[in-house]
Formats: C-alpha cells, structure tokens, sequence
C-alpha cells in the first residue's frame, strides 16, 4: 500500500462526503493548498529546475512560479549541480541598475574584504541532503549568490564567470497538477476542507455558529493526529530517554 495520496483525491473524497458538484472542485483545491500550507507540508510541491542566464550587472530573473531555492549552482561534466555558497554579505542596493556593479563597489575598501565563509543549504553529497558549511577544502570557488525577494531576482558577486545558472526551486501549486503528500493527512485535509468551506459563509441552515465550531475542532484533532502518525513514538526512542533521564538523575 502506498504511503502517499494524491491532494486530488482529498478534494474528491470530501466532495463526495458532503455531496458537492464539480463546480466546487477549483475553489477546494485552493483551499487544499492552503491546508499544506497551515500542516507545514508544502514542501511536497513540485521541484522544478530551470537554466537561467546571467545579466550584465550580475543578476538573474526568478521564474514567475518561484517560492524558495533548494539549489543554485552551475554544472559540472557529470550533469552535476556544483552549487552557489549563500552570501548574505552581498548588498541588494541598485540590484535593478544595470550599473549595479560599480554602484555597489568601494575601491577605498577593498583590501578590507573579509575571508568567506559560506553555507551550502541542502547540499546532496550523492545519497542524502545536509547543510555543508564553508568552502571544501580543494575545491574551487565557483561563486557566491544572494535572493532579493522583494525585486523578484538573484543577486551573484561581480566576479562570477558564468553566463547561466542552474535553479532547482520550490515552484508555485497549480490547480489540476498532481501533488502527492503523506496518507496519514488525509483525514486532517478533508477535516480543513469541510472547516473551510463553510467558516465565512453567514450563519445559515447549512453554517451555523456551531457546525463552524465544530468542524474547526475536528480538523484540529485530525491535524493532532496526522502528526502523531507522521512522526511515531518509537520504542527504541524511549528506552534512550529513559537511560538518559537515568544518566542525569545519577550525576546530579
């Protein structure tokens, strides 16, 4: 049995429960990514990667679907991405002047730079994800990048020297594509789907005061235990804590 669910069939499953037609489908959807959103687990959307080139003042346009970076890099002759170290350093000060690099330099300064030390957030050492911290030793310094969120661009150093960037990034939900998110939110998704569906609607015969109330107590007790069963109390972590309770009881 597979671990995952289609968000898709969260929408269906609770369009059936409260017999809805298919004119509802694009509003729940909505509403769907909404609740990824509230659960925390919006990092199931889709992971899309994009070569994007580099402008004359060293920035480079984020796609119109973009929600956070998981690498920015360059390629090796493996198909590889080499990636960017974070440089939080880097000013985002005339980032739309196409003089940027000269507006942004002070030559008076220059022997003032400071060694660097960077950050590589969700680094793939070949077989899992971590966060790999400063330069590796013997290996090159390809370049350093900062995002402007607010001007919707990605800022490079002025001494870059590559004309593209390769962006693997967390894109947008669009309604009608396939999202897969653990089966044991299932029950918590549709709980917020029929929480929602009614919560600013007038009190009617079909939303009153206390249907609202208690379908918002439901999804919270749904949500309480899709995160129970998302992350189990396992035996072998209790027997730790309880030599570990036992380790500072002896020592005190």
């Amino acid at each position: 049995m597979s671990q995952f669910i289609d968000i898709n069939d969260c929408v269906t499953a609770y369009m059936d429960e409260s017999e809805q037609g298919i004119h509802k489908q694009f509003k729940l959807s909505q509403l769907a990514f909404r609740c990824m959103d509230e659960l925390g687990i919006d990092f199931f959307y889709k992971i899309k990667s994009a070569r994007l080139p580099v402008k004359a003042n060293f920035t480079v346009d984020l796609p119109s679907d973009y929600l956070n970076y998981t690498k920015v890099g360059v390629l090796n002759s493996k198909g590889e991405v080499i990636p960017l170290a974070f440089n939080n350093k880097l000013t985002t000060y005339a980032d739309l002047f196409p003089n940027r690099v000269e507006k942004t330099q002070d030559l008076s300064l220059l022997n003032w730079a400071a060694p660097y030390s960077g950050i590589f957030f969700n680094f793939w050492n070949g077989s899992t994800f971590g966060n790999l911290y400063g330069v590796p030793s013997g290996a090159p310094f390809i370049g350093s990048f900062k995002v402007d969120i607010t001007n919707n661009i990605i800022l490079l150093n002025e001494t870059f020297g590559y004309d593209y960037i390769i962006l693997e990034y967390l894109a947008n939900p669009v309604d009608g594509e396939t999202y897969h998110v653990p089966l044991c939110f299932k029950e918590s998704i549709i709980a917020y789907l029929a929480w929602k569906d009614i919560r600013s609607l007038p009190s009617t015969r079909r939303g009153n005061l206390g249907d609202k109330r208690d379908r918002r107590h439901e999804y919270y007790n749904e949500r309480r235990l899709a995160f129970a069963r998302y992350k189990p109390f396992r035996v072998e972590d209790a027997y730790q804590m309880n030599l570990e309770n036992q380790r500072l009881t002896v020592k005190a």
